[in-house]
């Protein structure tokens, strides 16, 4: 990726408008330092979302990823109502979770089922879009009175916003549509694409090439394997995985013109999040920075966004 385009960017933010065991648990509530009461919801971005990712990288900035978008007590994972707290509280990054209903509509929802997330029954594809529409989200704590959300409005919603959906299709539902939904809400500058093969990185790539796609890469062959497929390294984020971080990966991407991506999400008992603030202590995610990492998707937002206000400082110079 190479960086040719001004940014003129307004930053704004709006006053303070759960895995295995309760991940909202962890969650702060409070607004970070750069959330600070403006009127404005809309941020006017002249970048391209492959030259706003290259800023990141060379400026040794970060994208703060919310797993789920970071859900909270009293947010429900995938609701564009948490994924506005949560922008607003410094985290502009969502990882959003699609399915599709049974009359071919897309919604977010992470399970196949509705009974954890929701108040309704089922399978998400046995049920119309009207059904699930009628139903409200439900966090580890409380019914809320959100209602699972449409693909193309939360694209439009990230498109208001200035935020980036990292979309994780699951495994029925087709890229095709989720591609089209992309185009109709004029989001193509807003998402990144997740693929968990070689076989979809390169569907993606041949179907929408334009798009920015995040591809599984442990090394530098598999790297180099993509591009041998035809996969454009101006259009990857490399998704390093969870378990263990790897700078000498890291910076040799960043070498090559790619950002890499890292999670410390995961199971509460085991995931690096946990590990990382056991002595309430958040430094580690300083080290994950300065070892090259441009993106951090994690389930404590909030802390993790107080924790690098230096580095998401640096992210508003790039639009982000």
């Amino acid at each position: 990726m190479r960086l040719a385009y001004l940014v003129a960017a307004s930053i704004f933010a709006l006053a303070a408008c759960g895995g295995e065991t309760d991940p909202t648990a962890k969650a702060a509530t409070e607004t970070s330092e750069l959330a600070a009461g403006g009127d404005s919801d809309e941020i006017t971005v002249h970048m391209m979302l492959p030259d706003r990712l290259d800023c990141l990288r060379t400026a040794g900035a970060v994208l703060i990823v919310g797993h789920r978008g970071g859900p909270t007590r009293d947010y429900p994972e995938n609701a564009i109502e948490t994924f506005q707290r949560s922008f607003n509280a410094g985290t502009h990054a969502m990882e959003v979770d699609v399915r599709e209903t049974k009359d071919g509509h897309l919604i977010l929802m992470h399970d196949e089922d509705l009974e954890r997330t929701t108040t309704g029954t089922g399978l998400v594809a046995d049920h119309t879009l009207a059904d699930i529409q009628t139903l409200f989200l439900e966090t580890y704590s409380k019914v809320t009175e959100y209602h699972p959300p449409t693909l193309q409005a939360t694209l439009e919603w990230a498109v208001r916003a200035g935020a980036i959906l990292k979309i994780d299709k699951k495994r029925e539902t087709p890229y095709e549509p989720i591609i089209a939904a992309i185009r109709a809400a004029k989001a193509e500058n807003s998402v990144i694409v997740i693929s968990y093969t070689d076989d979809q990185a390169q569907e993606l790539h041949t179907i929408a090439s334009d798009l920015v796609i995040g591809a599984t890469i442990r090394s530098v062959e598999d790297f180099e394997g993509l591009l041998a497929r035809g996969v454009h390294a101006d259009r990857l984020v490399a998704w390093t995985e969870t378990t263990t971080p790897n700078p000498a990966l890291w910076k040799a991407l960043a070498a090559k013109g790619v950002e890499s991506d890292f999670g410390t999400l995961g199971p509460r008992a085991s995931s690096l999040d946990t590990r990382y603030w056991e002595d309430d202590d958040g430094s580690e995610y300083n080290d994950l920075i300065a070892g090259g990492l441009t993106l951090v998707g994690t389930d404590i937002t909030d802390k993790v966004a107080r924790q690098l206000l230096s580095f998401r400082m640096k992210a508003a110079e790039c639009g982000l």
